[in-house]
């Protein structure tokens, strides 16, 4: 099968094979060319090392920048492409799964090269000008398999060295849709304590991948599901997740829940709409059922005790205090009016203390923690309450945020004659509940009037 080049590829092999040295396009450029996939990896390889390659393309006026002098890559501009490129190497890596090598060896041979990466369909090479691939590691059949398989016959000389593999095996098996060979998952599965030293960045990276692999390439949401399986039968969830992990074999009320906690947070997570803060929400949302189970015997209370849990969570592995304090709060509300019993006037205002964002969240969960319950399919009816009660709202006119309110704290304090005080919140707060269920009064003359009966 021959591949799509840009021309300003074509062109840099060139400016290589004159110089007596094959450029390749290699690893995912070439795997998702071969899938009819998107290329969005536009990395590409020789034996030239890093300082030829340099001076070669600035001898023929081409831009380029040194991105990583201990693993020989540079990053060449042409025209709107930017091209990763790399000298063939080998590695050698110590004890631990720390990612990083001991040493890197330049002047590595294809083969080499092809041997040191993680998996097989990562090892495919095309010769740009010749258009041919060269494939020492099989990598051409396992894809037509549709098979993750590392390069080494020996899978655990590949995993072992380099925990984050484990990671990048369960994400490229869920966003392609690929299995996984078996003496893959069972090296995994004997190096999984590996990953506990890569860098809660990187574990974040690859977590974030898994969680939204239905939309890398397009496909249906179980591909979350698998790949969220995957980090369990490898191993690798107790390790980046234990307190989803803990879940397991915790059994549930049947007639509510076909599956254990940890099987339930997977499902749910899936099922989630498919944006970061909302699966991370989903997955999180009931670690705090182990923790009580533990100590009182049951999971009542577990909403609270699961939002710091997963505070804690999103703290160790370094997410932006913004998404951790979303996911927090999703958790700590996520059992909310859980019978839909709740009266409208009450909704209203609870909504109108959270604003319609966060409301219609905390909706998403709810459906996604039902429908990962595996009991209830169809509509989740205290969802769809939440969504219609916010659309005939905000029809309304009903403020559902403090900035809805057509009053500022300032006019709060010329109306009362106050001074700045923590008493003109609470007022303005007031005012906002009120007209959640009063819509009409929500205009400067009625807000005075009423400021006036609250503050007097």
């Amino acid at each position: 099968m021959k591949i799509t080049i840009p021309a300003e590829l074509t062109s840099l092999a060139r400016i290589f094979d004159g110089a007596g040295v094959t450029l390749y396009a290699v690893g995912g450029m070439v795997r998702n060319a071969c899938l009819g996939l998107p290329v969005q990896d536009m990395d590409v390889a020789s034996p030239m090392p890093v300082a030829e390659a340099r001076a070669l393309l600035d001898a023929h006026g081409v831009a380029c920048r040194e991105k990583g002098a201990f693993f020989g890559t540079l990053d060449i501009a042409m025209g709107a492409y930017t091209f990763e490129y790399a000298s063939f190497r080998a590695e050698e890596y110590g004890a631990g799964g720390a990612h990083r090598p001991n040493a890197v060896r330049f002047g590595a041979t294809l083969a080499e090269d092809a041997f040191r990466r993680d998996f097989t369909v990562n090892a495919l090479y095309y010769d740009i000008l010749r258009e041919e691939y060269i494939d020492p590691t099989g990598g051409l059949a396992d894809l037509e398999a549709r098979v993750i398989r590392a390069t080494s016959p020996d899978p655990a000389l590949i995993l072992r060295d380099d925990g984050l593999r484990i990671l990048r095996m369960a994400r490229f098996a869920a966003e392609l849709g690929f299995s996984v060979e078996r003496g893959t998952l069972a090296a995994a599965r004997e190096n999984a304590a590996g990953i506990a030293d890569i860098s809660p960045e990187r574990i974040r990276e690859e977590l974030d991948k898994i969680l939204l692999a239905d939309i890398r390439y397009g496909g249906e949401s179980q591909r979350v599901l698998f790949g969220l399986h995957l980090l369990a039968e490898s191993g690798a969830l107790s390790v980046i997740l234990p307190e989803v992990a803990a879940g397991a074999g915790i059994a549930q009320r049947p007639e509510y829940h076909a599956y254990d906690v940890q099987e339930h947070m997977l499902r749910a997570c899936a099922a989630a709409k498919p944006e970061r803060t909302a699966r991370l929400a989903a997955l999180l949302h009931d670690v705090g059922k182990p923790v009580m189970v533990e100590k009182t015997g049951r999971m009542l209370g577990h909403d609270a005790v699961g939002a710091d849990i997963s505070r804690e969570i999103l703290t160790r592995l370094k997410y932006p205090n913004a998404i951790r304090e979303d996911v927090a709060a999703l958790v700590r509300h996520h059992m909310y009016d859980l019978n839909g019993n709740a009266k409208e006037t009450t909704l209203r205002r609870r909504f109108a203390g959270w604003d319609a964002e966060f409301t219609l969240a905390l909706a998403d969960l709810r459906e996604a923690d039902v429908h990962g319950s595996g009991r209830i399919p169809g509509e989740v009816k205290s969802a769809a309450r939440w969504r219609a009660l916010v659309v005939r709202m905000r029809e309304e006119g009903a403020p559902l945020s403090p900035s809805e309110l057509n009053c500022t704290g300032a006019d709060i304090m010329e109306w009362l004659g106050l001074s700045a005080s923590p008493r003109i919140g609470a007022v303005k707060h007031r005012l906002l509940l009120h007209c959640a269920c009063h819509p009409k009064d929500n205009c400067r003359a009625r807000l005075k009037k009423i400021a006036k009966d609250i503050g007097g």
